[in-house]
């Protein structure tokens, strides 16, 4: 069984991340697809997630955040009345729009945000200059749906993690995933004095006071997952970047 299912957007962005996955996708997948409804191929992956019995749907991106695509509302509405496996649906967002968009944000089931740092400087550094740090705490006060947090790690927010994490705490979010690069060979000294209470898909879980923190890494993990890319190409590899060298997922 596939562990989830990513509808994938691309098109013009709100933040200019340097280690942006989407950039290294073949051009042709990874057209804009924001206006476009419902997204080319969606049939297919239906009829995929429906006899896979795949029980969760991600709204992510390639090269955009997904809630600028401007049909979220009638995307989300389509496939509750389509796919019959109970699938949740979730949404993996930068939380840029979080706030301005929140009565959609909460049409979801649950949402992870990208967010590298508190600090102005570095989340510059990460996310592209002259860009502000989503208020996360105004966000969580205002959801009404579970919110997980997602921290990429590189050279400029390392070694802020132990007080990244304690701000975490502090706002009351309850699971954050620290994510390493995809090809990532370096070694980060994170949560060294603190030992797993179990593995997920190969990735160690820590409990810090009750604070679930998985430290992810996209290389050595063993999920699953069906791909919608903006295209209409859909493959079967957790891999994105893996897309030029997958066969398409084959109508059953």
């Amino acid at each position: 069984m596939m562990d989830f299912a990513n509808i994938l957007f691309g098109g013009p962005c709100n933040r200019r991340c340097p280690f942006c996955i989407g950039q290294q996708l073949p051009l042709a997948v990874r057209q804009d697809n924001l206006d476009r409804f419902p997204p080319t191929n969606l049939g297919a992956l239906i009829e995929a997630v429906n006899r896979l019995g795949v029980r969760q749907i991600v709204f992510t991106g390639t090269t955009t955040d997904p809630q600028l695509y401007r049909h979220e509302c009638r995307l989300l509405e389509l496939l509750r009345s389509q796919v019959t496996t109970g699938a949740s649906y979730s949404l993996h967002s930068n939380g840029v729009l979080a706030i301005k968009k929140i009565e959609v944000f909460n049409q979801y089931d649950k949402a992870c945000l990208s967010l590298p740092s508190f600090e102005s400087t570095t989340y510059q550094r990460m996310m592209g200059a002259n860009t502000q740090v989503p208020d996360l705490e105004k966000i969580l006060e205002r959801s009404r749906i579970p919110v997980k947090i997602s921290c990429l790690i590189n050279e400029h927010n390392a070694s802020e993690i132990d007080s990244f994490l304690a701000r975490c705490q502090r706002l009351g979010v309850e699971r954050v995933v620290l994510r390493r690069l995809l090809g990532e060979t370096r070694h980060w000294e994170v949560l060294e004095d603190h030992h797993p209470v179990r593995f997920y898909r190969g990735n160690p879980v820590y409990d810090l006071a009750g604070m679930e923190v998985t430290f992810w890494s996209f290389d050595e993990t063993r999920s699953t997952s069906l791909n919608l890319f903006p295209d209409g190409t859909l493959t079967g590899d957790y891999h994105l970047t893996r897309v030029g060298e997958t066969s398409t997922v084959a109508a059953g």
